[in-house]
């Protein structure tokens, strides 16, 4: 986990500052990112501007929505209790139970298995098709949005569950780890800088929030790790963890970087909803 100031300790001369950069006209979110700078959290530095702002009479409409999954620890979605095990602060992520049941997840790989899986493609930093790479040695296949009434369940609750629109996601992809298979260390956002990103961004735009739910656990192996914050997460079945792909002013988050661990024993089965910043046709 990243260390912050606490929220107790914010004293009187950094509230003065944000009041004083307010009245200068200052930009809320390059003032917060100062602060982040010198060790405030995000919720704190944000929480202190939006105190400054109402106190001199101003809106707070500066943050920019993103997928979210709020700050409490249960939700009601749809009628199904969604927990949330623990949090990362960056990348902004939680580890969840309850997404789906085991019957539903057991349904689902069905699916999957029926419709057939393929070795695993990345997408080209030239031409942005997906093409095999050492780096990701699952199987997988992409469902369409709503394809079954299972699929729409699912990307019902994640919609529900973060906030985000249905429409600004793409298709469910399930992916199946045997034993000695992974995905090293990645970005699920795509980098502006390579010419095999145009055609992903000109359809959607960026890739804000990941979810990845599992399926069927590993004997051994199979986590997901996240190796700037140092932190490996193993969800149970039927849970999973969401991840920030870009950070609370929309740059794409080098804290984001994760991996799908080898399996060592046993099979991993995921399903992963990626979310955008606009609608996915």
């Amino acid at each position: 986990m990243n260390s912050h100031v606490n929220q107790d300790s914010l004293n009187q001369e950094w509230r003065d500052w944000v009041i004083a950069g307010l009245r200068r006209d200052c930009s809320p979110q390059e003032m917060c990112k100062r602060m982040m700078e010198a060790q405030w959290s995000y919720e704190v530095a944000a929480q202190a501007i939006d105190d400054a702002s109402r106190s001199l009479g101003r809106p707070c409409n500066w943050r920019l929505l993103l997928p979210t999954i709020p700050n409490s620890q249960n939700f009601d979605v749809g009628g199904k209790t969604i927990r949330v095990l623990s949090r990362i602060d960056r990348p902004n992520a939680a580890l969840l139970d309850g997404i789906l049941t085991e019957e539903e997840a057991s349904a689902l790989i069905g699916l999957a298995l029926e419709k057939g899986l393929q070795r695993s493609g990345v997408v080209d930093d030239l031409n942005g098709s997906s093409i095999r790479h050492d780096a990701r040695t699952s199987s997988s296949i992409h469902f369409k949005r709503a394809e079954t009434p299972l699929i729409k369940v699912l990307e019902e609750r994640l919609a529900a569950l973060t906030n985000w629109p249905i429409t600004h996601a793409e298709g469910i992809q399930v992916l199946r780890y045997e034993p000695g298979q992974q995905y090293k260390a990645h970005f699920d956002w795509f980098c502006p800088e390579k010419s095999g990103s145009e055609k992903h961004l000109n359809n959607g735009g960026q890739r804000l929030g990941t979810t990845v739910v599992y399926l069927a656990t590993a004997e051994q192996g199979g986590g997901t790790r996240f190796p700037e914050a140092g932190v490996e997460v193993f969800p149970r079945v039927g849970g999973g963890v969401f991840f920030r792909d870009v950070s609370p002013f929309g740059e794409t988050d080098p804290f984001s970087l994760h991996s799908g661990c080898p399996v060592i024993s046993g099979t991993k089965i995921v399903a992963t909803y990626w979310q955008r910043e606009s609608a996915v046709t």
